[in-house]
């Protein structure tokens, strides 16, 4: 043997060691996430995107080297997802229309390739899934600024009920993007629901509903909630139901259904009828930031 050859042999033991250490660590972190489980009393949905993305977040920061973020990510979400689902039961419902496999894929991207998945023909069908226990968390992808028939109840105003157990959304996928194909159509975007509320990761949106008249302009509604102290980031979708309009809003921040700002907005006189918080998420890494 060479001593070129000697040497990178002492390599390779070298990263044979490393891997070892590894995956060590990981059964060590598994035993932990085990641990976590049997001191939680309520174990019906352990998903909790908000310390997800503060672990993400705090990964990305710390980073160095020639290692892509991109791929240190992808490998956490793969981490993630299997051990969210042994600490309980983890289904997922997708809407997956026609023959096209892109929420599939970009719900395994995120939740990983052991969660057991299940494939509806309609947002509606996923949110039932979700609501009566058929499925743990629901993935409905996303097209923003659309408007619905007055006959046609959009997906997303059954989660202004407000029954504890009605589902929510607790996250916008993806959450870390990969770099756009030049040429091809703008990547997918979805809400991922669960019986739960959105928790708090330190950068958040928060969705609201509201009802309004129907002479309310988009960018009075951005006016009204602005003089109210709520920014609005985005206006997802619009529903005529009746002589009413509901807007589906994303808001800056973390805002629960508490929040006094969210009564003040409400008022006999005022444009805004009603107004529901039906989730939020933490905000999704920006592609430059995993450069």
């Amino acid at each position: 043997m060479t001593q070129d050859s000697a040497a990178l042999e002492q390599l390779r033991r070298e990263i044979d060691r490393i891997d070892d250490q590894l995956h060590d660590l990981l059964m060590r972190r598994t035993g932990l996430v085990g641990r976590i489980a049997a001191a939680k009393t309520d174990r019906k949905v352990t998903l909790r995107p908000g310390r997800e993305a503060q672990i993400l977040r705090r990964l990305a920061g710390r980073h160095t080297g020639e290692f892509p973020k991109l791929a240190l990510v992808r490998i956490w979400r793969e981490i993630v997802g299997a051990l969210t689902g042994l600490q309980a039961p983890l289904h997922i419902a997708v809407h997956a229309a026609g023959r096209s496999t892109a929420a599939i894929e970009l719900t395994r991207n995120h939740f990983g390739v052991v969660a057991p998945l299940s494939a509806f023909r309609s947002p509606g069908q996923v949110v039932r899934a979700v609501a009566d226990g058929i499925a743990t968390v629901g993935v409905i992808p996303l097209i923003p600024g659309t408007e619905a028939a007055d006959e046609a109840e959009p997906w997303w105003t059954s989660l202004t009920l407000e029954s504890g157990d009605a589902p929510r959304v607790v996250a916008r996928l993806p959450f870390a993007p990969t770099p756009a194909v030049k040429g091809s159509a703008e990547p997918l975007q979805a809400l991922v629901i669960a019986c739960r509320d959105h928790d708090e990761s330190g950068d958040d949106r928060t969705l609201a509903v509201l009802e309004t008249g129907p002479d309310v302009s988009r960018d009075r509604l951005r006016a009204i909630l602005a003089a109210g102290g709520l920014e609005p980031a985005e206006l997802l979708a619009i529903h005529r139901h009746g002589g009413q309009w509901l807007h589906m809003v994303e808001i800056l921040g973390h805002v629960t259904a508490a929040d006094p700002r969210l009564a003040a907005l409400v008022a006999p006189k005022d444009p805004v009828g009603r107004i529901a918080i039906v989730g939020g998420y933490a905000t999704p890494f920006a592609p430059e930031a995993l450069a």
